[in-house]
């Protein structure tokens, strides 16, 4: 029987089908070794991609600077111009928190950096195509925040992948802060905590749930919705409206609640971009350079400085009417400071006039750049000269004329108005800033000392050594900035402490007497301060009712260098200290602008800053020396004054130093009425009258006589008690002739210093008589080239002064 041919295709066919389904089964196990290898990869690629990303990072935090009533001064900007990311310490403010899950992450609490519910309903509404809808979480926008890049398949997976190993590590209360610090805010903005100040001027904590709202809504669209912009302003208030209407559905706020805060928020205003004040360019360099030395970085809240907004603006409409006057007279800037006398805080900062004069060198700060100091530094030198009891309260300096012998020649010391004023007490020989009686105290003092004194307050360089100025520093040859010289000031105003000046609102709040290092004994210290506010001691050189006189106590001391290139004034009371110099910023000369006119400008400043004690009203005394004794002194003899003195002042003493002869410069004399000789006992009682005469040392013979109080009365001379010193020229002086000036013009002064003081003495030049000179025996010698001896003589009597040898070339 035959097989049908049908049967064995049929087997055939069977055979295939298994073959088929065995190659299949192969293909699908390739296939799913394939896609498990493919999946290992790309688990590898995005760990290797994402494995540095699981961090939490930001930018540096940027300090705002307000004022110190918190009015805007300035941002410090970071690169690509980003501002903000202030961390929020401790829990996050609960409306803020609300209004941003509700917008962007309603499931936060629940999920784990992966909303897969939020991400199948996007992908739904888009294949159903009703619109795209975002399914990005917290998580998921930290990491695109800290990472930015195109919008891919892969950079979508890497964020994913991302968001949840963040949670894994941080937990999802620190991805939530740190996305609160690093959201963007537009306008370069970042941070709610930051957009809170720079948009609505409050902490975060302070914002109402319409203003959370405003913010919460810009982290959709930054840049289309900026608050600066009415149109960015409407498109915020609209997505605030959804928001705040979210909460209410979430039962976050009650139906009343959103009513008022639907209220709240159309009320609102686009804010205004703060900008920085003008005039505190030099300030605000300043705090940017203290807050780094300081650390004051802002993570939490703004830098409160010290600075009064009020103040600077006052500052500058000052130097501004300033500058218009003097500019005339050669001056071409100024800058002054504010400083609060006990705690050192900086009040008000001027650098210059106008910032950004290119003309007048605006963007340099003259507050920190050093210049001659002129007689600024004579209150330090009197001080120490007390410290260390080289003189006293009762010391008379000579204002007479001074030559100093160097090495490299003789020197003449002048005064700022080239004339005398004799014998000064040492109150007044400061509070007249004389150049010649600062020079001698100097001298005694020791220069060595003095230096150190000014390496102490920060004035000098340690490095340096003191010859290297010489004398020069009583009289402007150390060059200080203002910020310096005001700080050694305060020294001074806070009996002797240490003083510095601090630039924030929580420095420099001790008080006196808090641990600081003494610098000036207290009581010197106090007795300088008396000095420089007694306008009395001021007379002759400054009048009254001037620029450094006030009606409530204050402290001046005024400052002019040579030529008149600087004029400094520093001015302090009880409650501040004011300084200001002015000057050219090429140190040009100006047309004798000098202290004085800087005094006027510090006056009007500290007369604005205390206008009750200027109408007499709180006005505080500064405090006499501790334990001293207030005594009254002649001021031309500096013992007790008597009856017979003219004036007296009021001295402070330690006991053991008190003054105890009575004064010996005025004196009563008995004289002959027919010759107005003195009297001796052989003259008849009817033939006397008493006078009262000014009795000097001799070295004030010229000065006494030019005033009109010579010459002395005279007696008979005893030739045992004698003695002819030339005190003009120096020996070993050398001098040269003025090829400008014909010869016959060119004389050099002859003076000596004659005891008793006689009716007359002879000048010799080289052995031959020059003139015989009555009192107060000063005379001229035309000059000649060579070398010359001089010698004085008393013409009756073998009296010889020392021969000085002179050259003239």
């Amino acid at each position: 029987m035959k097989v049908p041919v049908w049967n064995g295709a049929s087997e055939k066919l069977k055979d295939a089908g298994r073959r088929l389904r065995g190659q299949r089964k192969k293909a699908l196990a390739y296939s799913l070794r394939l896609a498990a290898l493919l999946a290992i990869l790309l688990i590898l690629g995005l760990w290797l991609s994402i494995r540095q990303q699981i961090v939490l990072t930001s930018w540096p935090a940027t300090p705002i600077f307000e004022d110190r009533f918190g009015n805007y001064l300035a941002e410090a900007g970071h690169e690509m111009n980003r501002r903000g990311f202030w961390d929020i310490a401790g829990t996050p403010p609960e409306r803020i928190s609300a209004c941003i899950l509700a917008i962007e992450d309603r499931r936060f609490a629940v999920h784990h950096g992966i909303d897969w519910w939020a991400i199948a309903r996007a992908i739904w509404h888009t294949a159903s195509s009703r619109g795209r809808e975002g399914a990005s979480t917290i998580a998921m926008q930290v990491a695109r925040l800290q990472n930015p890049g195109r919008r891919t398949l892969w950079k979508k997976l890497s964020e994913m992948a991302t968001a949840r190993l963040l949670v894994a590590r941080f937990g999802r209360e620190k991805v939530f802060l740190h996305y609160l610090k690093i959201m963007p805010q537009g306008n370069q903005i970042f941070g709610a905590a930051y957009a809170a100040r720079r948009y609505f001027k409050k902490p975060l904590a302070d914002l109402s749930w319409a203003e959370a709202a405003v913010l919460a809504a810009l982290a959709k669209a930054p840049g289309r919705m900026n608050l600066f912009q009415p149109q960015g302003f409407g498109l915020a208030q609209k997505r605030a409206r959804l928001i705040l209407n979210l909460l209410h559905r979430d039962r976050r706020l009650t139906a009343s609640e959103l009513a008022v805060q639907l209220d709240i928020l159309d009320s609102l205003t686009p804010p205004q971009p703060e900008k920085r004040p003008f005039h505190s360019y030099h300030a605000i360099l300043r705090l940017y350079e203290e807050a780094a030395k300081s650390g004051s970085n802002g993570l939490v809240k703004p830098v409160r400085t010290s600075l009064d907004m009020k103040l600077q603006e006052f500052l500058d409409q000052t130097a501004g009417r300033a500058m218009n006057y003097y500019r005339r007279f050669g001056v071409g800037n100024m800058a002054a400071i504010v400083a609060e006398r006990e705690s050192g805080q900086v009040r008000g900062y001027l650098g210059s006039e106008f910032y950004f004069s290119t003309e007048n060198a605006g963007a340099i700060n003259f507050a920190r750049t050093p210049r001659s100091t002129g007689s600024t530094l004579k209150p330090f030198i009197f001080a120490l000269a007390l410290q260390d009891k080289k003189f006293t309260p009762a010391s008379i300096i000579p204002d007479l004329p001074l030559t100093v012998t160097h090495s490299s020649g003789d020197y003449s010391v002048t005064n700022f108005d080239e004339s005398y004023l004799g014998p000064l007490l040492f109150r007044r020989a400061l509070a007249n800033s004389r150049n010649i009686p600062a020079v001698r105290v100097l001298k005694i003092t020791g220069l060595e000392k003095t230096y150190d004194l000014f390496c102490r307050l920060n004035l000098a360089d340690p490095r340096r050594k003191a010859s290297y100025y010489g004398l020069n520093l009583a009289v402007g040859g150390l060059y200080v900035s203002l910020e310096d010289l005001l700080q050694a000031y305060g020294v001074l105003a806070n009996d002797g402490q240490a003083f510095r000046l601090h630039w924030f609102a929580d420095e420099g709040n001790g008080g006196l007497d808090n641990g600081r290092e003494r610098i000036i004994p207290k009581n010197i210290a106090r007795l300088i301060t008396l000095f420089l506010s007694d306008p009395l001691a001021r007379l002759p050189s400054f009048g009254r009712l001037s620029a450094l006189e006030y009606k409530f106590p204050v402290a001046v001391k005024t400052g002019t260098s040579q030529g008149f290139r600087d004029a400094w004034t520093v001015a302090y009371s009880s409650r501040y200290l004011v300084g200001v110099w002015m000057g050219h910023p090429a140190n040009d000369r100006t047309k004798n602008i000098n202290g004085q006119v800087a005094a006027g400008i510090a006056k009007h400043i500290l007369t604005w800053l205390q206008p009750e004690e200027n109408r007499g009203i709180r006005e505080q005394p500064f405090p006499p020396p501790q334990g001293y004794a207030a005594v009254r002194v002649c001021p031309l003899s500096g013992q007790l004054a008597g009856e017979l003195c003219s004036e007296s002042l009021l001295e402070y003493f330690p006991p053991q130093d008190k003054p105890a002869e009575a004064c010996s410069a005025h004196r009563r004399y008995a004289v002959d009425r027919r010759n107005g000789r003195l009297a001796d006992a052989t003259i008849p009682r009817s033939r006397i009258r008493f006078k009262t005469c000014l009795s000097l040392p001799p070295e004030y013979a010229v000065w006494l006589s030019h005033n009109g109080l010579g010459p002395p009365l005279e007696g008979k001379t005893d030739i045992r008690a004698t003695s002819l010193t030339i005190s003009q020229p120096v020996s070993g002086s050398r001098y040269f002739f003025d090829p400008e000036t014909p010869v016959a013009f060119q004389s050099l002064p002859l003076k000596a210093v004659v005891v008793p003081q006689v009716r007359a003495i002879d000048w010799y030049v080289d052995g031959r008589l020059l003139a015989s000179v009555p009192y107060p025996y000063e005379t001229r010698w035309t000059i000649q080239r060579g070398e010359h001896v001089i010698e004085a003589r008393f013409p009756r009597a073998l009296v010889f002064s020392r021969p000085v040898r002179i050259v003239v070339k």
